[in-house]
């Protein structure tokens, strides 16, 4: 196979997909890796696939040039440009995230999701886009199996009060032990520094804490998790 030499228009437009504004303008974005390669594929989504590496099929492109697009300091064998290809189903079990920043926490929290079948996920105000390109790479494929919904969490409450929804706090809260777990359910995790907001608190059937030995707090992917886990069963 030959090497493809990209041109400076090529390498300008792969690298505005790190930044949300064009991943929108185009309904796509990148996903780094040959596991994401196959799982794009399965979900139809795959568009074009460079590679450093013939075994693999794609664009072959220099490691030079890999280096130029993507954002990882050890060179991708792949790099995946994907279609936005959204699902907005409501599953059984949902998890609410208000104003989750972090973009690791993110792509773990939606790996975990996947794993205890929490498939739908409600995005509430100011979250991390989840595309951006270190959310896609933690997630670990789950991004490509999950459905998302943008929304007023205030609102998505109102609307959908056949859900019960428990909330994340240390304050009037009961142990995660001493719940009673009832479905259809939604778990809500807040931001890394503030939590969930207060009014949403407020509109919770119930606030349920994780209880721990000689340690103030859990990093909400660890919590999200341990949650995700216990109500999965």
């Amino acid at each position: 196979m030959n090497i493809i030499k990209l041109s400076k228009n090529e390498i300008t437009n792969i690298n505005k997909l790190y930044q949300s504004k064009y991943r929108k303008e185009t309904n796509t974005f990148i996903a780094l890796g040959p596991h994401l390669t196959e799982e794009a594929k399965k979900r139809n989504v795959l568009l074009k696939t460079y590679t450093i590496d013939p075994k693999y099929e794609g664009i072959l492109i220099s490691e030079s040039d890999m280096k130029k697009i993507a954002s990882t300091d050890t060179p991708s064998p792949t790099l995946n440009i994907c279609k936005i290809d959204e699902k907005h189903e409501l599953s059984t079990k949902l998890l609410v995230l208000d104003a989750v920043r972090d973009p690791g926490n993110m792509g773990t929290l939606l790996r975990t999701a996947r794993a205890f079948n929490f498939n739908t996920i409600i995005l509430g105000d100011n979250c991390v886009d989840i595309y951006n390109d270190k959310v896609v790479r933690a997630s670990q494929g789950a991004i490509f199996k999950l459905n998302f919904i943008r929304t007023n969490i205030l609102d998505f409450m109102n609307e959908h009060q056949e859900y019960v929804y428990y909330g994340t706090s240390l304050h009037n809260a009961v142990s995660i032990n001493d719940v009673t777990i009832k479905k259809p359910l939604a778990l809500i995790l807040g931001n890394e520094g503030k939590g969930i907001s207060q009014d949403i608190l407020n509109k919770t059937t119930n606030n349920i804490y994780i209880p721990i030995n000689d340690t103030e707090s859990l990093n909400v992917s660890i919590a999200g998790s341990i949650l995700m886990y216990l109500l999965n069963n």
